[in-house]
């Protein structure tokens, strides 16, 4: 494990100086660069406005993540204040999100990295100056939640903006070329590269780790996992359901964006149930379980949900491209 000289003293200075109202407003902006708000935002926008937009946008957040997975991995730079144990007194975190983070490393921050990315990539799509200074105000108020919060350093968030920042400019100038070229692969094969590569990622990193699957091997499956279940069901909506996001009324939009939310989890619980002895579990069974039920809750979310819609009539379909 590697603990890279930051200045922990600016860490240390921000958590001298808290106040309580400040510390609600950065657990608010620290939400907005979390895979939580990605996950609740990208079904939105897929169910009622976007499905290409949705899909890239979450393609690209989840490639980025599955980076600084690999960052963090090869890195292995604790989080402040844990070295010297004074992590529970030091963070403004709950002690359940506390347990989850102590296991995890700090370098380069995901927050701040897949907030360049996510938003930066959003900026590019959106012509309303206004929007995008609210964009570009979030990705700085997210980045900076995080030292103020304990659980990174200052150093972790710069070297986080600048990759993810690079990595929504080189997908907003290129996405379109690569997606075309993508769609001339074959479905199957589509899915071929995409496990292979995904396995051989994963192998790669338990190796770099030490033969140990931890919070960060199993944060990188996870996100393979979704973005697997988005590559077997997407061509199959576009094929076999192909619905129209921005059709049917306000109260359809919003029920099927409840019903997309509500699959998605069912899907996560019945895999939790059939498999509990290895739900949770850091072995290779629960790393593979981690993959298979989020590759089947995204899959689920995709494609059976807008199939739902569309025979419940709270959708439209279009003629398939």
């Amino acid at each position: 494990m590697i603990h890279l000289h930051f200045h922990l003293a600016l860490v240390q200075f921000l958590a001298d100086h808290r106040n309580v109202y400040l510390t609600h407003f950065f657990h608010a902006a620290s939400f907005f660069g979390s895979a939580n708000f990605y996950f609740f935002f990208t079904i939105l926008l897929y169910v009622m406005w976007d499905k290409r937009l949705a899909v890239r946008l979450i393609v690209v957040v989840l490639l980025t993540m599955a980076f600084n997975d690999l960052l963090k991995i090869l890195i292995k730079n604790p989080r402040p204040f844990v070295a010297d144990g004074t992590y529970k007194q030091k963070w403004a975190v709950s002690p359940s999100e506390a347990k989850t983070l102590v296991l995890e490393y700090s370098t380069p921050s995901g927050h701040a990295m897949g907030s360049g990315a996510f938003y930066s990539y959003l900026i590019a799509f959106t012509r309303n100056r206004f929007v995008r200074l609210g964009l570009v105000l979030l990705i700085v108020l997210i980045g900076v939640s995080r030292p103020y919060l304990g659980v990174h350093y200052v150093e972790d968030v710069l070297l986080g903006w600048a990759i993810g920042l690079l990595f929504g400019f080189v997908a907003s100038r290129y996405t379109g070329t690569l997606a075309q070229l993508w769609s001339k692969v074959p479905h199957g094969w589509q899915i071929a590269i995409t496990v292979a590569g995904s396995a051989a990622i994963w192998l790669l990193i338990f190796v770099l780790n030490g033969w140990q699957i931890d919070n960060q091997v199993r944060e990188l499956t996870g996100n393979f996992g979704w973005l697997t279940g988005i590559v077997i069901a997407c061509p199959l909506e576009l094929r076999v359901v192909n619905f129209d996001p921005r059709s049917g009324s306000p109260a359809a939009k919003l029920l099927r964006y409840i019903l997309s939310i509500a699959i998605m989890l069912a899907v996560v619980l019945v895999f939790n149930a059939a498999f509990a002895p290895f739900a949770g579990n850091a072995s290779i069974i629960g790393s593979a379980l981690d993959y298979l039920r989020l590759a089947a809750a995204s899959f689920a979310g995709m494609f059976f949900a807008p199939f739902i819609f569309c025979k419940l009539k709270l959708a439209t379909a279009k003629p398939a491209p």
